[in-house]
């Protein structure tokens, strides 16, 4: 498996179009629009983001997968995958653990609102703001600086106090999509916070852009935050990573 030069990227563009479950991560890194890796193997193409999340075009043969082992036990990377025969082979080699994932589309046309609490304040997502937060699921993971950021995502966050307790940003964006991530500090669940702060983003999203979520099936509260926005489950698939 061969990494490809940057200036051909754009021409896997329909490769990445043709991952059916999910198109918005790996068409954000073949049109230019976040940092990413593309390697060509003997029978398939292979798109790594700037989060690790891997996807493959086409069916890897031996030698393919071997290497997507390798990517995945030695350099962190995270395959997205609904190819159940592939699952299998990488599980046979040891070293990995493999979660379940939905994937949500988003079928209206408008973005829904949301009200926050008394005491709680929206606020776009600035450099300061990039810089400094912190969680599981905070925009510096998926952009590669806060200029890639701000030339093309976008990100709300809801601040107490002066300090940022819950936000939401296109985690993935291509010229059709964008992925929402969310992520709310402990203290402050359960209010509603992630839900303002996601309609927000989604109405800064619309209507270039079809808004589009994903998330671990054990992770019942961002589903139903995703349901509650309108969302409905369109696809699953396989994250398959290093074992812990």
């Amino acid at each position: 498996m061969k990494e490809i030069p940057e200036e051909e990227y754009r021409s896997n563009t329909a490769e990445a179009q043709s991952i059916a479950f999910c198109t918005v991560y790996p068409s954000a890194v073949a049109e230019g629009i976040q940092s990413g890796h593309i390697y060509k193997g003997s029978s398939c193409t292979v798109f790594r983001c700037h989060n690790g999340f891997t996807f493959v075009s086409g069916a890897p043969d031996g030698e393919d997968t071997a290497e997507l082992h390798r990517l995945i036990t030695n350099e962190g990377a995270k395959l997205l995958t609904d190819d159940s025969s592939l699952c299998e082979a990488l599980s046979a080699m040891g070293g990995v653990g493999s979660f379940l994932r939905d994937n949500y589309s988003f079928p209206h046309n408008t973005a829904p609102y949301s009200e926050l609490p008394k005491g709680y304040a929206l606020k776009k997502i600035d450099e300061k703001v990039f810089n400094c937060l912190k969680g599981r699921v905070v925009p510096a993971d998926f952009w590669a600086d806060y200029e890639q950021f701000s030339a093309n995502g976008r990100g709300m966050c809801v601040m107490y106090g002066g300090e940022p307790v819950s936000w939401a940003f296109t985690a993935a964006v291509s010229s059709s999509e964008a992925d929402i991530g969310i992520e709310t500090a402990e203290a402050h669940r359960r209010r509603g916070l992630a839900l303002a702060a996601a309609a927000a983003v989604m109405g800064e999203v619309l209507p270039q852009r079809r808004p589009v979520w994903g998330c671990h099936q054990s992770n019942k509260g961002s589903a139903h935050t995703a349901e509650k926005l309108g969302f409905v489950k369109a696809a699953s698939c396989v994250m398959i990573k290093k074992a812990q």
